[in-house]
């Protein structure tokens, strides 16, 4: 009897029992998904306010491009009207200074042509006064003297009548001054000529001829008239005519002598003032060596 009722009883009783531990998680399978259904709320409303942000940065930043758009408009409107206006401020002075530079040009030429017609003058002058000269020389000269007595044979190397030494080599100083080389060359020759004394005249006309060849690259002539100089006592010209005899021993491609009568020079005048162009020539012969650089510190 009592087991026929527990039997009873358990048959009854263990539904119930399973019933309420399947509703007991039914009810917490709810709840987790009611508390999913939550998360996933928070987390649409997250991703709700993240994306109204980001719209909103993005509204900014096109809002911003389209300020900076309209600013660089309005910027180079204005750098356009600026630039147009200092153009327009430009061309008429330009303008000007081309039209100044143009009667510049012709001022210029108009100058030239003043200038070379003055020349020409001058030139015309120069030659009047020549020939006013040459008479005033003519009417000056005392007059031919008698001629010497019969039996008397003429100097034949004395200079003309009326012709002293000094006026005759005044005039070819003259005229060597004046670029009349022709006439100078016939003068100097003639005063060493009528007047052989070994003067310092002498050696300066010599030396005036020596030059005159060398300008007209008449080397071997140059040589002979400066080496005439160096026949006369030592004087002013001297130096000068040993050095430009070496040159006009180099330009006549005679090189060994040149390059002696170089190191003779710079050994009898180191202070002339052909030095440094004298050991120039040397090293352009191969005769001596370059200067050493000095170090840099």
């Amino acid at each position: 009897m009592n087991v026929s009722r527990l039997l009873v009883i358990g048959i009854m009783v263990g539904p119930a029992v399973v019933w309420g531990q399947k509703k007991e998680e039914l009810q917490s399978v709810q709840r987790d998904v009611a508390q999913l259904q939550e998360q996933v709320k928070e987390f649409q409303h997250s991703q709700d306010e993240k994306m109204a942000a980001l719209q909103a940065l993005l509204q900014q930043a096109v809002d911003a491009s389209n300020r900076s758009a309209s600013a660089m408009t309005a910027m180079q409107k204005e750098v356009d009207a600026k630039l147009s206006q200092q153009l327009s401020s430009l061309v008429a002075p330009v303008a000007t200074v081309g039209t100044k530079v143009d009667q510049l040009s012709d001022d210029v030429r108009a100058l030239a042509t003043s200038v070379a017609e003055l020349a020409r003058k001058m030139g015309a002058l120069d030659s009047k006064l020549s020939d006013i000269s040459s008479a005033i020389r003519t009417l000056s000269a005392p007059p031919v003297a008698p001629p010497p007595p019969a039996g008397q044979a003429p100097t034949p190397n004395g200079p003309p009548p009326g012709v002293s030494e000094e006026s005759l080599y005044q005039n070819a100083y003259r005229d060597y001054n004046g670029g009349k080389i022709d006439l100078a060359m016939d003068e100097f020759s003639k005063y060493l000529q009528y007047f052989p004394d070994k003067t310092d005249h002498g050696a300066a006309a010599q030396y005036y001829i020596g030059y005159m060849y060398f300008t007209a690259m008449q080397y071997p002539d140059a040589i002979k008239a400066f080496s005439a100089v160096l026949d006369f006592p030592e004087n002013s010209r001297t130096s000068e005519a040993m050095y430009y005899r070496a040159v006009s021993l180099m330009k006549d491609d005679q090189k060994s002598e040149a390059g002696a009568e170089f190191k003779a020079f710079l050994k009898k005048y180191p202070g002339s003032e052909h030095v440094a162009q004298a050991h120039a020539n040397l090293r352009a012969l191969g005769m001596e060596a370059a200067p050493k650089k000095r170090p840099t510190r």
